[in-house]
């Protein structure tokens, strides 16, 4: 899950919808749209090539360095691979250094401290993500420091409120673990009013609001709330594996088995079916489609994707990551041979 959660804290990071307050041109506005659009189909060679086009227009504004940047960390995730980790920090730390460039020229409006917000919380999401979880925290509480200026500049550009929100429910969330911190307060009440605040009145923020929304709801378990708003972003944006995993998954904690199979299945489709596949999310989906057949009561579909758990070759480091599911296949795969066996002495 927080792998997803990540992708989803991006968006709260990131320009969405329409335009009327963008200090851009309408062609650098749609070039954006166009791009974020292309990163949720999970087509990130297009969204690459159409955030350069921005960087080709604007060289001296960090907005398609950010983008580019935020294209490579959701193809990361996508394929659970740190590929692109190097270009990842080239192309953050090049937004950042921009940004405070900009700052210095005088360039100091709301928009470039909202971007130099979304990027430094982008940089830090990664690093918590990739195992830096306090430095992770630090980067992100910079960013905060950005949101804030920016709503200081402008307490209408309710856009900014969004990343703010989200911050502060998922350092909530970990309060336990980051109290050490002085600054780190659970206000995960407050962050869900600052989401829906974006929602209701920003200019850019309703899918990204959202979906923010939606991992919000899935992770306080009310998974129906939750599935409602995944369903809404899979409608606009049908075959999105981002949104997939987010109906998917909130159909299997709901038990409905039989729904949640068949997400699985067009997932693992979908996965099978682009490269590169290191073989983790096979693996997680192949898991639970076989736990879904399994409460079903399918058991011999469910010994399939055991065997194929048990069979998939991968690397090392990746190996590692997926001894749990494996120990779990293999667990189920002897409780499936038992009952098939038993079903068949009945059958006699």
């Amino acid at each position: 899950m927080t792998r997803r959660i990540v992708f989803f804290l991006f968006l709260g990071f990131s320009l969405w919808g329409g335009f009327a307050q963008s200090p851009f041109s309408f062609e650098v506005d749609s070039l954006i749209l166009r791009g974020m659009d292309q990163t949720l189909l999970c087509e990130f060679d297009e969204a690459m090539a159409t955030f350069q086009r921005v960087i080709d227009r604007c060289p001296d504004h960090l907005v398609g360095y950010f983008y580019q940047a935020a294209v490579l960390q959701s193809r990361m995730m996508d394929y659970e691979t740190d590929l692109w980790e190097g270009d990842f920090y080239r192309l953050i730390d090049k937004a950042i250094d921009t940004g405070k460039k900009q700052l210095k020229r005088g360039d100091d409006n709301a928009w470039t401290y909202f971007y130099l917000g979304s990027a430094y919380s982008y940089k830090g999401l990664y690093q918590a993500k990739a195992g830096s979880f306090i430095s992770g925290f630090i980067s992100a509480h910079k960013g905060m420091g950005y949101f804030e200026k920016t709503v200081e500049l402008d307490s209408i550009l309710y856009d900014a409120y969004l990343g703010l929100g989200s911050y502060k429910y998922w350092a909530g969330r970990f309060y336990k673990y980051l109290k050490f911190l002085p600054w780190i307060k659970d206000e995960r009440e407050k962050g869900i009013g600052m989401v829906t605040l974006s929602v209701d009145k920003g200019t850019f923020s309703y899918w990204a609001g959202l979906n923010s929304l939606a991992w919000i709801e899935y992770d306080r378990k009310r998974y129906k709330e939750a599935l409602i708003l995944f369903k809404k972003g899979l409608g606009k944006y049908p075959g999105s594996r981002f949104f997939q995993w987010g109906v998917a998954d909130s159909y299997f904690q709901l038990n409905d088995f039989s729904v949640a199979a068949l997400f699985y299945q067009e997932l693992l489709f979908s996965i099978l079916n682009d490269s590169p596949n290191n073989g983790y999310n096979e693996v997680v989906c192949r898991f639970k489609l076989a736990l879904s057949h399994f409460a079903l009561g399918y058991y011999q579909e469910a010994l399939n994707e055991c065997d194929a758990i048990l069979q998939r070759g991968v690397e090392e480091k990746i190996s590692i990551r997926l001894e749990k599911y494996r120990k779990a296949a293999r667990k189920y795969r002897k409780e499936c041979l038992s009952r098939l066996e038993k079903k068949k002495g009945q059958e006699k």
